[in-house]
């Protein structure tokens, strides 16, 4: 995957992911459901599977190569996986180990949201 190509969907899909949970969060709060270290964590679960299921795709290995090399958007499973493994509330939820590829990497240089 180029990441020159993909850079814009890349951040769309990080700022999308950032905007989502921060939705669900008001949610949950506005119909009197715990919030931030209290929220069930089968709930911010069920919020990350859910969001991952949006980018289920199949492919052939043909339609695969043609993407890699013309779209803009990376590939769905790459797409699901960078996104959720740069965003530290989904290896909360998921009690991911530090070092684990979905644990939450140390933080940018800048945070955009």
């Amino acid at each position: 995957v180029s990441g020159n190509l993909t850079l814009g969907e890349d951040l769309a899909d990080m700022g999308g992911l950032h905007l989502a949970y921060r939705a669900m969060l008001h949610h949950r709060r506005s119909r009197g459901g715990t919030t931030g270290t209290h929220l069930a964590r089968a709930a911010k679960q069920e919020f990350f599977t859910a969001w991952a299921g949006t980018w289920c795709e199949l492919a052939t290995k043909q339609d695969a190569a043609q993407s890699i090399r013309t779209d803009p958007h990376a590939p769905a499973r790459t797409r699901v996986n960078a996104a959720l493994s740069w965003f530290p509330p989904f290896a909360e939820a998921f009690l991911c180990p530090a070092g684990s590829p979905m644990a939450a990497r140390p933080p940018p240089a800048c945070t955009l949201w």
